[in-house]
């Protein structure tokens, strides 16, 4: 029994960590500038739904899918183009079974903080060693990792509830 339960905490932490690695870099994903309505064409277009801060005055919205199951929407400041290796606002949206219980689990581990976010979401950050924030809903098979280079905003924009599917 103890084997299995350290079975499964050690895929759910290989799967949440493989996150960690990904939303604030894009260098190896091919990534392109969208409008607001070709990002809408592409969350309708595809089974897992994709998240996002809205659309954001004077940033424009990088779309990138390195996998079938995992999109990222990056948000670049003026003047920077599409797959630049700096580390922006960045939301990713990945496939992924029962992720709020993932995310309870991993909330056990020495340093791992549970929160809420509004409509019912359970938030998950490392407090030791914070990079993302992770936020997934009950009865939704989506795992949402918010990174900023200023770990506040990230939280902000959670528990503020401004993580959003592209509607």
């Amino acid at each position: 029994m103890l084997g299995a339960l350290i079975a499964v905490a050690l895929i759910v932490w290989v799967a949440l960590d493989s996150g960690d690695s990904n939303a604030g870099d894009t260098q190896n994903i091919e990534a392109e500038v969208v409008s607001v309505a070709a990002l809408r064409r592409a969350a309708a277009a595809q089974a897992t739904p994709i998240y996002w801060a809205g659309a954001t005055q004077g940033a424009d919205l990088e779309l990138s899918r390195p996998a079938p199951d995992r999109t990222y929407v990056r948000y670049l400041p003026p003047g920077v183009e599409a797959g630049d290796k700096r580390r922006f606002l960045t939301v990713g949206s990945y496939s992924f079974e029962n992720p709020t219980a993932a995310l309870r689990s991993r909330s056990e581990e020495p340093g791992g903080v549970l929160a809420t976010a509004p409509g019912g979401g359970v938030v998950y950050f490392e407090r030791t060693d914070p990079k993302s924030v992770y936020l997934a809903y009950p009865d939704t098979e989506v795992e949402i990792e918010v990174f900023a280079p200023e770990f506040k905003e990230a939280l902000q924009l959670v528990t503020d509830g401004r993580i959003v599917p592209v509607e």
